[in-house]
């Protein structure tokens, strides 16, 4: 039975055994625990704007390995940051997907949803679901009337998930302490933000050079080497050569489809892991620094900074971690 966004999510939580808390649920916050015989943990569901917006919070160990399937029949964009790589994801005929710790970002216009979760294996995710009419009219509220901006926006945020300030946003959102009304403020403000780097992102994007499907195939080659050892120091010419491109040539279509340079897509990607290692391992800051690539602690702990604010050592502090 093909089922709306609203209609999916309010059924998630049931079909993978969370019972409601009624007493704490209100002011469109859901809040579910897992019932005791299926596993431990919580889910929370918050809904905004005539169920136009959703953010999703969780945190549970399931005790048995379970599969939800479903087909929506409504077409909206997911972004993502998982804390754990325990689970499998497919959209449609895609092929299924290992989660990693990280963002996602992708789009369902219509499609079946596959989601697999491992016994005995925990598994933390905050997710911001924006329908298409939402989506569509903040940039339509930015843009007027011209679709294609729109459309233009959609690609962009799918190109780039690595920028370090949505990791960002994501931790704010699960740390903020709020209630009521007051935490539903803050919570959609961290979803225009969100939007506004979109926005910024979008309008920096001005190279002129053109992209057949092999070229950005080939582009995606180069990352998949980044991301798989980002302790490594990959030269621009070996990536070049991975793309089967120039040097020069390979430094624009990279920042033509990412919107940023190889170099920086890199550091996202290293700083992104970073607050990962930080918040769930026991490294020392230096240890945290060498896994991403930075043998000098103190250039990492500068960069650190300079992407999200605040110092390494002041992130554990503020999240209670020695």
């Amino acid at each position: 039975m093909e089922l709306s966004v609203t209609d999916y999510l309010l059924e998630l939580p049931e079909a993978m055994h969370f019972a409601k808390v009624q007493e704490l649920s209100k002011d469109g916050a859901l809040i579910y625990r897992m019932l005791s015989d299926y596993g431990s943990g919580s889910f929370q569901i918050f809904r905004f704007e005539d169920d136009l917006l959703f953010i999703l919070v969780a945190d549970f160990t399931p005790k048995n390995t379970f599969e939800k399937v479903a087909e929506i029949s409504e077409d909206y964009l997911e972004i993502s940051q998982f804390e754990t790589d325990s689970s499998l994801f497919k959209v449609g005929g895609r092929k299924t997907q290992q989660i990693s710790k990280g963002i996602y970002c992708y789009v369902n216009t219509q499609k079946k949803t596959y989601v697999y979760c491992e016994k005995e294996k925990p598994v933390r995710f905050a997710k911001i679901i924006l329908t298409r009419k939402y989506f569509d009219t903040f940039f339509r509220l930015h843009y007027g009337k011209d679709y294609e901006q729109t459309k233009s926006a959609k690609d962009y945020i799918l190109r780039n998930p690595n920028q370090p300030e949505l990791n960002f946003i994501f931790q704010q959102i699960r740390d903020c302490q709020a209630e009521g009304q007051i935490l539903r403020m803050y919570l959609e403000s961290k979803v225009l933000e969100l939007l506004s780097l979109v926005v910024k992102g979008m309008e920096q994007e001005h190279i002129s050079v053109t992209l057949n499907y092999k070229d950005i195939r080939n582009l995606k080659k180069t990352v998949t080497v980044m991301k798989n050892d980002l302790a490594a120091y990959p030269s621009g010419e070996e990536l070049a050569k991975i793309a089967n491109m120039s040097p020069a040539r390979y430094q624009l279509a990279f920042r033509k489809h990412f919107g940023t340079t190889p170099y920086e897509y890199l550091k996202e990607m290293r700083l992104n892991q970073a607050l990962l290692l930080l918040r769930n391992s026991d490294y020392r800051i230096s240890g945290v620094a060498a896994k991403v690539g930075y043998h000098n602690s103190g250039h990492f702990a500068k960069l650190f900074k300079s992407a999200y604010g605040i110092g390494p050592r002041e992130y554990r502090k503020v999240h209670g971690i020695k």
